[in-house]
This record gives C-alpha cells, structure tokens and sequence, in this order.
C-alpha cells in the first residue's frame, strides 16, 4: 500500500511542518551554541590537534585534527571556525538520509525523510554529539552513508547483479569511519555479523572482492599504525591500561547495568524498547533489508561494549554507530504515533536540556548533568586575568592543571602550546619542550575538581602560591564555578 502524507504515525495533514518546525528548533538551537559558547574542553583538545599535525594522536585516530587543521589554516580562528565541520558532517547526513527515504519509500520519500530526519535528531545521543565538535559528528556521517552503500550493493548482490563499486565505496567510508574515530570497527563488525547471518550473503565469503574492500579499510588506518609502532603502541597503551577507570583483573557487573542503563538513555527507552518489534514488522524488501542490517551493527556493537564495560567504564557515547545505523530505519521501529512522539519529546527535553546547560546555565534533568559543565562558562574573563597576573610576574610562562583547560585558555591567547601539568596522559605533553622552561616562574589555572587540582604542578616547582580565585558566570549572572590562579616558582623542568 502506498503511504500518503498523513499515515501513521501522524496521521494529520500538519504533521509534516511540525516536524519542519522541530528540524528548525534544532538548528536555531545549534547556531545559538555555536556563536555564543567558547570552545569546550575537548572541542578546543581537538582543535589544537589541527595545530599540531601528526600522523596520529594518542586519544583517536587522526582525521578530525586533520581537518581542523584545514579549517584553521582556510577561516582562522573563531567559535564557528571550531564547529565549521559539524555543519558540513549534518549537511552531508541529511543527504544521506535523503537517499536512504527514496530507496526505502519512493513513493513518498518527502515524508519518510522527515520522519526519519527528526526521529535521528532527537535520539539524545545524535543530537547532542553531533552538535560539539567532537570526532561523533563524522563518525556518524560515515556510518550512514557507509551503511547506504552497503545495503545497496548486498541488494544488487541479491538480486543477481552485483555492483561491486557500491562495496568498494562502503569499504572505503567505513576505512574513514576508522580513521575518525575507534569504535568505528563496530561498524564493520556489524556487517560481519550480517554477511555471515544472512543465508544470501554468505557465498560473498568466497568472493576475493569482500576481503579486498575489507583490506582497503585496514589499509586505510596505515597512519594510525604507523604512529602507534613508532611511540610503542600509544594509544593501545592509553586505552586499556593508563585510564584511572580500566581494572582487568577483576570484572565489575555493575558496570554492565550502569552501561545498559545509560544506553536506555542515550537512544531513548521507547526507540530500544520498540527494537522488540522487529520481528513482527513487516514493509518491503528494502526496508527488512534495511532493518535487518542495523539491527546487526546495533547488537553487535552493544554487545561487545557489554563485554568491555566489565573492565572499563564505558562512556554514554561509545556505542554511537549502534545508535546510528538504527537512524534509516527508526521511523518503521517507532511504528504508531503515540511511541513516534513520545521518542520525540524524550530527545527534545535532553538535547534542550543538553544544549541549555551549555549556552544559559548548568543544569540538571531528570537526575542527568554534566558535573564539568560549569567549567565551561567564563574563558574570556580568566583569560584576561591570566595575562594580567603574567604581566605583574614578568618572564613567567602560562600553564594549565589539566589538558583541556590548557587548550581552552590556548584558543582564548591564540597559543596552541599551553603546557599542562597532569597526571593523566594527553597529547598537550608533546606540544611544548620542559628543558627550554627550567629556572622560570609560571602562572598556571588550576580550581577544585579532582582532575584539576594543583596537586600535580606542586612536584615541578621550588613552590607553589595562591595567586586569586576567579569566579565565573553564567548566562544569568549567577556564579557557577571559581578557577585558581597560581604562580609556580622556579620551574624544575621534568
């Protein structure tokens, strides 16, 4: 049967521009952010990185540092420039999403797209991390557009008439998926699971264009590799060894429910629950197909990270490509218009929620917040105090307690190189030389957080002293946070 315009679920003719309406509401809400809020923490990490060409970098693959670096050498420096690549990542999806309405409903592709395009954003997770310029925004873009290649050549594969480009192309997103970010593997370990799970793709296993598609992802990560065998597996080393959360020895299940309770979370607890829907649904061909292989990324990949969240703390954003790959067949899950809604409210108040937290005031909902958030608020203001203090301790140098805020205070002096004197690893350690600031005095930001104590500065000077407290503001003149600004004497240079 032919859906129209006012099928379920809707099922009123003004559907459709409510659904403009909440589309607008999102990116009114985005352009707000990105104009009025200093980079973030790892926004501004990752956009040193730009800075700081590698092959590779010690949290993630190399991609994202490579692009903002083409950013910053082509716009300069400014809160836009910093979230450029996220416009282009969301303008490059809903393309994709585009695509996916017209294979999956060619009669009424307008509407399916709309559906399927608000249904993405209001996943919490997809809405708020593809709105920061963290690595998701491309991960995601990849994914989709990755997973449209694929789903189309194994329906060409099905129907007797191979087209292996559409393969090669697949290959090759997911091989950029990789290369963005790591858990992009789940991506190719879903369609693994579908190809073996699929009684009318195994024989593609006796294909040597299967295995060559494989090896053009792989071969792709060569920078990666290379980096890692040159600085002794780095990021191998970080990852499971060096966080503060990872314990091998001993497996904690608690961590498996706060993983499973987060991830309810995090897609919405009425788009998982309507995942127990599929196998009674029904649709065309393309839309089963279409069903069946994001099913295969999202339980392969939640299951893995199940496995994995016994031994490290998995964060709310990991399993993101899961989430993802569910986005083309979201609407059909959600089926009628009452669990449609309830999905779209759900992410409406956390994304708000999320958003407002950054641009207006720290807050909390439904028991959800960013404990770091209110650190945030205020950058220009310490910044100004920061060169102030510098200026009264002529030839210190300025420093940070923590990574991020080395960063963040870097984008606000137009310094990519703000040492950073912490404890946890960070790519900040190799952008500045110690041994060429021995014997000098720095003025260094520091509050009371755990992660940004002045704790590990006090092992690398004569000593320490208290310069002022700055206490920061939000959007509604209440003060949220208070930095430390301390000068260090006699830098010991190790």
């Amino acid at each position: 049967m032919t859906r129209t315009a006012t099928s379920a679920p809707g099922g009123l003719p003004w559907t459709r521009n409510l659904l403009q309406l909440i589309f607008a509401y999102f990116v009114v809400m985005r352009v707000w952010f990105d104009l009025g809020v200093t980079p973030m923490g790892d926004e501004a990490y990752y956009w040193m990185w730009g800075q700081h060409l590698s092959w590779s970098y010690l949290d993630h693959p190399p991609l994202d540092g490579w692009l903002q670096g083409a950013v910053a050498a082509l716009f300069g420096w400014s809160n836009f420039s910093v979230r450029l690549l996220t416009w282009l990542s969301f303008g490059g999806t809903l393309w994709v999403l585009w695509l996916w309405a017209r294979r999956l409903a060619p009669d009424d592709a307008t509407d399916w797209f709309w559906r399927s395009a608000v249904a993405y954003l209001c996943i919490p997770v997809i809405g708020l991390m593809t709105s920061i310029a963290f690595h998701d925004h491309l991960l995601v873009f990849f994914v989709l557009a990755s997973a449209y290649l694929f789903h189309g050549f194994a329906t060409s594969w099905e129907d007797g008439t191979p087209r292996w480009g559409r393969l090669y192309g697949a290959g090759a997103l997911l091989g950029l998926a990789v290369l963005t970010k790591y858990n992009g593997v789940f991506l190719g370990l879903g369609y693994a699971v579908w190809v073996i799970a699929r009684p009318s793709l195994r024989r593609l296993l006796l294909t040597p264009h299967l295995w060559l598609a494989a090896l053009l992802a792989i071969a792709m990560q060569a920078p990666v590799i290379y980096w890692n065998l040159a600085d002794g597996l780095a990021s191998l080393r970080f990852h499971f060894s060096e966080r503060p959360n990872v314990n091998w020895a001993h497996p904690r299940l608690g961590n498996v429910q706060d993983f499973i309770i987060t991830m309810l979370v995090s897609m919405s607890p009425v788009l998982f629950l309507c995942l127990l829907r599929l196998p009674w649904l029904g649709g065309s061909a393309p839309e089963r197909r279409a069903m069946s292989l994001s099913l295969s990324i999202y339980v392969s990949g939640t299951l893995a990270l199940a496995a994995v969240a016994a031994y490290v703390v998995v964060f709310f954003h990991w399993n993101i490509v899961g989430y993802a790959a569910l986005a083309p067949a979201a609407y059909r899950l959600l089926g009628g218009r009452i669990a449609y809604w309830l999905h779209v409210v759900f992410g409406l108040m956390l994304v708000s929620g999320a958003l407002l937290t950054y641009t207006l005031t720290p807050l909390a909902l439904m028991g959800l917040s960013d404990r770091g958030a209110a650190a945030n608020y205020g950058w220009p203001e310490l910044a100004a105090r920061v060169v102030a203090q510098q200026q009264a301790h002529p030839g210190s140098f300025i420093a940070t307690a923590r990574y991020t805020y080395s960063a963040q205070l870097g984008f606000i002096l137009h310094d990519p190189s703000v040492p950073a004197f912490n404890a946890l690893p960070s790519q900040t350690d190799t952008w500045w030389q110690p041994a060429q600031l021995k014997g000098k005095d720095a003025v260094i930001v520091a509050d009371r957080a755990p992660a940004s104590r002045i704790d590990e500065a006090k092992k690398h000077f004569a000593s320490l002293e208290k310069l002022e407290d700055v206490p920061v503001t939000d959007r509604l003149g209440r003060t949220v946070w208070t930095f430390q600004i301390w000068l260090g004497k006699d830098y010991a240079g190790g």
